[in-house]
């Protein structure tokens, strides 16, 4: 049986249970000795943001001392007409803040990059896999379709495109992607309405068993058609 630390009321609570607890500010708890107090709680939180706020007080310590220390060495390097040394402190300095901006603006880049893909290839692979599936089966269909998509930025906008199978650009749009799923046999059992026989025939079969004509083929089809059976067999297609 499971005790529950505390309760609002013991009403309903067997007798034999209700000795285990004891009242405490209008509440019920369980009586179990050794249990921190609230006050042990509260000063252990106290105590880490002790020793957190003595541990940015150090660094800032640190990052002052060394920036005094340079200051001096500067001030040392002027008057003593030291430009070499003056140079070099000055180098540092720049060094150090030029790898602190690339370190943020890196951080800033990645976390836009990952917004826009979003927002772009994720909500596009989401539109054409619940627009394809069975229901139920978008989030099936989708990892494949989102393999598929990538954004780049064209006349300063960012644009989704669709990748080929080894995952290079293509020139292939959006709807003979939607048109390439409908027709793999692989993809079929989720896909509504698919043409796809599984037969083998790389889903260049239309309804009634009569082959598709090379005119209604996209042109990621017919590559992949030409590819499965050999160009003779594309051109002996009906037009």
């Amino acid at each position: 049986m499971t005790l529950k630390f505390q309760l609002d009321s013991l009403e309903g609570v067997e007798e034999s249970i209700q000795a285990l607890y004891v009242e405490k500010d209008g509440k019920f708890v369980l009586g179990i000795d050794g249990l921190p107090q609230q006050e042990d709680v509260t000063g252990l939180k106290a105590k880490v943001e002790e020793l957190l706020g003595e541990k940015k007080a150090a660094e800032k310590a640190r990052r002052e001392a060394e920036d005094k220390a340079r200051s001096e060495a500067e001030e040392a390097a002027r008057k003593a007409g030291d430009v070499e040394g003056l140079e070099k402190s000055w180098s540092e300095k720049y060094a150090r803040r030029e790898a602190e901006l690339m370190g943020q603006l890196e951080s800033t880049n990645s976390t836009l990059l990952g917004q826009i893909r979003d927002l772009t290839v994720g909500r596009t692979a989401t539109e054409i896999a619940t627009t394809l599936a069975v229901p139920g089966s978008a989030k099936a269909l989708l990892p494949h379709i989102e393999r598929r998509l990538s954004v780049e930025q064209r006349d300063g906008k960012p644009t989704v495109v669709v990748l080929d199978a080894a995952g290079k650009l293509s020139a292939a749009t959006l709807d003979e992607l939607k048109a390439e799923f409908t027709n793999d046999p692989a993809f079929a059992p989720l896909i509504a309405g698919s043409k796809a026989s599984g037969g083998g025939a790389g889903g260049h079969q239309k309804g009634g068993g009569a082959a598709q004509k090379r005119s209604e083929m996209t042109s990621v089809q017919k590559r992949e058609y030409i590819e499965a059976h050999g160009q003779e067999a594309y051109l002996k297609l009906p037009k």
